[in-house]
């Protein structure tokens, strides 16, 4: 089919011209920064799976006998006789990227993660206890299912959708340009090619204007993804939000070490942040009873022949309202082994929205909006 060869051919074009010409507009505000442009890598750049690479690396989209015709970001061709209708989607930043694309009617099946855009609640969960079961997948008829890297090493449903004649589309966003990669590559699966140019210059052009207020630091983020209650956990490097800290000029604490990590709080007081970003936010106070009583259900009380005892401030023993506990930023300022690191001490400790800084997806530059405002102003959103 000649249009689908016309289709890759027009796109690598297109994404050409978008990151020549914004490289020009923005070379100004480029110029001598030492942090990392905004703009993609050049095309043919190797860590860049982009449609330039894509069709570079796939021999076969020159035969043009396909309707889909390209490589993931995990090497794997990509062969369709028709355009896709149906698509089960397991990452959650890849979930809002179709969305944002307008390729969201395509979607027929989720993980519980994927919880945004609001009408994407509507579609069917496709996992047990957390994990992307192979039943639930293959029930949903999909004709390829899109997921992360780290997702695709389940080998098991791999296997099943292989069974089933479903193809894997894995996608590896680890950081902003290989996001623009992301958004390229499901612009062509879905055929959406123009709405991920728009999205890409969007993303360049917004970012870029954040770059020209921010600088290099020493400074130091630890992010920290559950409570010490709970067990520590953080992110290394060769993540998504890692890569965003160092965009906006600061360092991941445990940037040395890859992946999702479990910590110990004498790891984090030994290596001393200056900021400490939370994924927690402090649980709202209780209600007290005399809140959520009507007052036309108020009765005289009782009359009682025990003792009255002295009112106190403190809840007797027998209460069975317990404090709620605090989970946030809060509880992380009180604890009392970790008054002499730096974050705490100076009161650097900010909550900020797992769903935007964890998610290679749309919303980037908001994420990094909201970095700006804690780490240079020092303002909660």
């Amino acid at each position: 089919m000649q249009a689908g060869k016309d289709m890759v051919y027009m796109t690598h074009r297109n994404l050409r011209l978008i990151s020549l010409a914004l490289a020009l507009l923005l070379g100004l505000a480029s110029a001598g920064c030492a942090l990392q442009s905004p703009v993609p890598v050049e095309d043919g750049a190797g860590t860049t799976a982009t449609l330039a690479t894509i069709s570079a690396a796939n021999p076969a989209m020159s035969g043009a006998s396909y309707a889909v015709n390209l490589t993931d970001m995990a090497g794997n061709t990509i062969q369709l006789d028709s355009a896709v209708s149906s698509i089960v989607v397991l990452d959650p930043g890849d979930c809002e990227l179709l969305y944002a694309l307008g390729a969201g009617s395509l979607v027929v099946g989720r993980t519980a993660e994927c919880d945004y855009p609001n009408e994407v609640n509507a579609i069917p969960f496709v996992t047990v206890d957390g994990k992307a079961d192979p039943d639930l997948v293959i029930l949903r008829a999909p004709q390829v299912v899109v997921l992360s890297a780290e997702q695709a090493q389940d080998a098991e449903l791999i296997s099943a959708l292989g069974t089933a004649g479903i193809l894997p589309v894995v996608t590896n966003a680890t950081d902003i340009n290989n996001l623009y990669s992301t958004i390229t590559l499901l612009g062509a699966l879905t055929n959406h090619v123009t709405e991920a140019n728009a999205l890409v210059s969007s993303i360049i052009t917004s970012l870029a204007e954040l770059q020209r207020k921010i600088s290099a630091h020493e400074d130091t983020v630890y992010l920290e993804l559950s409570p010490l209650s709970s067990g520590l956990t953080t992110v290394g490097g060769n993540t998504f939000a890692s890569s965003l800290i160092a965009w906006m000029g600061f360092h991941n604490e445990f940037e040395d070490q890859a992946g999702t990590l479990s910590i110990t709080q004498d790891q984090v007081i030994g290596r001393n942040p200056d900021y400490i970003l939370t994924t927690k936010q402090d649980a709202p106070e209780a209600a007290t009873p005399e809140s959520t009583t009507a007052p036309e259900e108020s009765t005289a009380p009782e009359e009682s022949t025990a003792p009255e005892e002295p009112a106190t401030g403190t809840p007797s023993p027998d209460s069975t309202t317990a404090p709620t506990p605090k989970t946030g930023v809060d509880e992380i300022l009180l604890r009392a082994d970790w008054q002499g690191i730096d974050a705490v001490s100076n009161k650097r400790v900010y909550y900020i929205d797992a769903r935007l800084l964890l998610r290679a997806g749309p919303r980037v530059v908001d994420a990094a909006n909201m970095l700006y405002s804690l780490l240079y102003e020092g303002k909660q959103p």
